[in-house]
């Protein structure tokens, strides 16, 4: 399938998917109203419809403008749980709509308490969310399995010519040969100027120097350079210029050595005429992280009016129990290596920095980073208050300044950023956080290396649904004082 073929296809399934909640609305609407005038019915169908005590929805009207009210939302979600992959299976597919339908619900319940809609009943919000799933699942299998019966009768299809003869050209074409739902035919390979011939490259239909020749000879709709850097660098010109004359599509691989586990962009500055490629290894996604940003405001502010009491019973046990600051403050090393001040509850004796050399023989953890179950330094209410997780409390101010995040890899001392590895420098490509995978797997149980690791997986899979499910694996890690 082209590039512009998937496209259009994303498109396409977006498009069904929202077409099909509203046709899971409409029949949760008409399933709900039939419900209650059944209850006048005779018959065990009457019986069940009088046990549900069913009222009736009342106006269609609200309900016709709910749901045009959704469909931004229906969109929104779909897109952010990717649920127009068409490469996932049915298994992976069912998990991403189930999570689209729950966001899905909590927009709808968000929009009926802040648009007061009465109406509106738990009843039918249940039935919808049911039959949505239903009708998303069932649709994207027979859609799917249309255009599959659809794709053995299609006689002619995308047609790719390969410049290269290399293994990587090989794995390319093979690649190719499995994508669905339209056909993609692989025409041939073409020679590089002195490049060794793979016995599996076949048909080879000709060299590089009469590219121009078999465009305006067959058919063909994109040429795709699977070739390394600096090879035949004047035919290749000559090449990628008879395809523009021509408006033959263009393909070309990154040479080998190009690092492969980035997201890829073509980008352009202002006032330089020539594109750029981008390499990002960061989540990515400004609408996602905008989100974020205004979920992390408003749960840090909420938290901090719910936790006032218990953050001045805290502020009240510190002071009768020892000298010193209430608030514990500390130099980390947040987003890109930028120095922000951490704020805690202090919960050691105040010259816990000077003990802190003749303690570190007895380091739990292994790497730059310090660690003791039974830290002597530690009072008695900072004991409770780290058992507990309260001692972080006032990490919501830094979550509000912005130089932290509810969810993220914990902000390191500049001290411990200086031992790391060049790998382990990624985990400060985005904002440091309250709560991570490593908290919800095991904290100090976790060796150095692996936390490591865990940090970066987030980054890499991060996305507004995992962050969630971080946040409710939290507190019963808290609660079960995981690792403490």
């Amino acid at each position: 399938m082209s590039r512009q073929q998937i496209r259009f296809f994303r498109e396409v399934l977006l498009a069904a998917d929202v077409v099909a909640s509203a046709a899971a609305f409409l029949l949760s609407l008409s399933v709900r109203e039939g419900l209650s005038s059944a209850r006048h019915a005779p018959g065990l169908f009457g019986d069940f419809a009088r046990g549900l005590s069913l009222g009736s929805v009342g106006p269609l009207q609200p309900y016709a403008l709910l749901m045009l009210g959704m469909v931004p939302a229906w969109i929104l979600v779909f897109h952010w749980n990717e649920t127009n992959d068409f490469r996932c299976r049915y298994r992976e597919i069912a998990g991403r709509y189930a999570r689209a339908v729950g966001l899905g619900v909590v927009c709808l319940i968000g929009i009926s308490f802040v648009a007061k809609l009465e109406f509106l009943s738990r009843s039918f919000v249940v039935l919808f969310a049911v039959t949505q799933l239903i009708a998303l699942v069932s649709g994207r299998v027979a859609l799917m399995e249309l255009i599959s019966v659809l794709r053995r009768k299609h006689v002619d299809g995308h047609r790719v010519l390969i410049v290269g003869c290399s293994e990587r050209a090989i794995e390319f074409a093979q690649s190719l040969r499995g994508q669905i739902p339209w056909n993609l035919k692989v025409e041939g390979y073409v020679a590089m100027p002195g490049e060794p011939v793979n016995a599996k490259a076949i048909p080879v239909v000709g060299e590089l120097g009469v590219l121009h020749e078999l465009l305006d000879s067959r058919p063909v709709d994109e040429v795709v350079f699977v070739v390394d850097a600096g090879q035949a660098s004047e035919q290749l010109t000559d090449a990628l210029l008879a395809c523009d004359e021509r408006g033959v599509d263009v393909l070309m691989t990154l040479p080998p050595a190009f690092p492969s586990n980035g997201r890829m962009e073509i980008s352009s500055l202002s006032g330089f005429d020539y594109p750029l490629l981008g390499l990002r290894r960061t989540p990515a996604g400004g609408a996602r992280l905008a989100v974020k940003r205004v979920f992390d405001f408003f749960f840090s502010l909420v938290a901090l009016l719910v936790a006032a009491p218990v953050m001045l019973a805290i502020v009240i046990a510190i002071r009768v129990e020892s000298p010193g600051p209430i608030l514990f403050r500390q130099v980390r090393v947040g987003r890109s290596g930028r120095k922000f001040t951490m704020l805690k509850f202090r919960s050691m004796c105040i010259d816990a920095e000077a003990k802190l050399e003749a303690l570190k023989k007895n380091n739990e953890m292994d790497g730059p980073v310090f660690k003791m179950r039974r830290d002597p330094r530690i009072t008695r209410v900072g004991g409770f208050i780290r058992r507990t997780s309260l001692d972080e409390l006032p990490q919501f101010i830094n979550i509000l300044l912005g130089d932290m995040s509810i969810v993220g890899p914990r902000p390191p001392l500049p001290a411990e950023v200086a031992k790391y590895k060049p790998w382990h420098r990624r985990r400060l490509s985005v904002k440091p956080g309250l709560t991570g995978l490593w908290q919800v797997s095991g904290r100090n149980e976790i060796g150095f290396e692996e936390w490591m690791k865990l940090d970066l997986r987030y980054i890499d899979q991060w996305s507004l649904w995992l962050d969630l499910k971080i946040i409710a694996r939290t507190v019963p890690a808290v609660l079960g004082r995981s690792g403490m």
